[in-house]
């Protein structure tokens, strides 16, 4: 079982507190090269330490997904008529049994896919020209609007919009840019009623500030650091893991605020240790979430986390 450092002191033992709390770990990044198969393991080995300090007001978190907007042109249309012929390009590339084989089937589809693209669609000043022309009617509007929206013709028209009376814009869609990482803003305030408690306090900031940094290799002219510790986050209730909130993955602490004395400076007559020390934390996760991942998130609902850990022993996933 690891040490703890915790605050208040009976934080772990007060009934009051009903088992209440956040925990954090400090982790090394042990090996893997990327979010997929990242390994890690105890900063301190045996006898690691962690921090315990309970939960704070207003927990949330947030799911962010990213959709970009994205201009259609004849490419992106042609593309859009080609996706069955891509999506059996890529099946084929991805059936080879070696890499040497995927490289080159790769290049032989390249070469295809890319002589497709020199399609009539490429030749049309716009997607739709072809199909306005054959309607007859609007097709002299559909040139007009191809060519004022032209790379070349694009910022002259802008600037004239008022003289002429007519602005035109690529038609455009929106493009789906993959999951975002979570970032978590935590402040706890620490208000020590014992000399116990105000050495706790102080060791919880120096565990956040060293463990957020890295060492510094000694080089004369380039300086060569370490990585600093990660931190596995959890919460619990009624000393159990909180089935009820949300889990966290592997986090890198991007940031430490420390304020001292509370609003008016103060301490303690006999130790002149500061009477209050508010702590911001701020942390980003080193995994993106999947809906695997999500659907499971909630215990209480009995869907299950993937089964792929984080625990020094298997790449990827959760460690929960």
């Amino acid at each position: 079982m690891p040490s703890v450092i915790q605050f208040p002191e009976d934080l772990l033992s007060n009934p009051d507190y009903a088992g209440n709390y956040m925990l954090f770990s400090a982790k090394n990044i042990s090996g893997g090269v990327d979010t997929r198969t990242l390994k890690f393991t105890d900063a301190d080995g045996v006898g690691a330490l962690s921090v315990a300090l309970p939960i704070p007001q207003g927990l949330n978190t947030a799911y962010q997904n990213q959709w970009d907007q994205l201009g259609v042109n004849a490419l992106t249309s042609a593309g859009t008529k080609m996706s069955g012929g891509i999506m059996g390009a890529i099946d084929k590339v991805v059936s080879q049994q070696s890499l040497t084989g995927m490289a080159a089937e790769a290049g032989r589809q390249v070469a295809k896919v890319a002589g497709g693209l020199s399609m009539p669609e490429m030749n049309d000043v716009a997607p739709s020209a072809r199909a306005a022309n054959q309607a007859g009617a609007g097709v002299v509007k559909e040139m007009t609007a191809a060519a004022m929206t032209a790379p070349a013709l694009g910022a002259v028209v802008e600037a004239a919009q008022f003289s002429i009376g007519r602005r035109a814009l690529q038609q455009t869609m929106t493009s789906y840019g993959g999951p975002g990482f979570r970032a978590f803003d935590w402040a706890f305030s620490m208000k020590p009623l014992s000399a116990v408690e105000s050495a706790a306090a102080d060791a919880i900031v120096t565990y956040f500030k060293v463990r957020s940094m890295p060492n510094q290799t000694e080089m004369e002219h380039t300086r060569v650091y370490n990585l600093p510790d990660v931190f596995k986050v959890q919460f619990f209730s009624n000393f159990i893991e909180a089935p009820w909130l949300f889990k966290i993955g592997h986090c890198a602490c991007t940031n430490v605020g420390v304020s001292y004395g509370g609003d008016k400076y103060t301490t303690f007559s006999d130790t002149h240790a500061p009477v209050q020390i508010d702590l911001q934390l701020q942390f980003k996760e080193m995994e993106l979430l999947n809906r695997q991942a999500v659907s499971g998130e909630n215990a209480a609902t009995g869907a299950q986390w993937p089964q792929n850990t984080w625990d020094g022993s298997a790449g990827g996933g959760f460690d929960f």
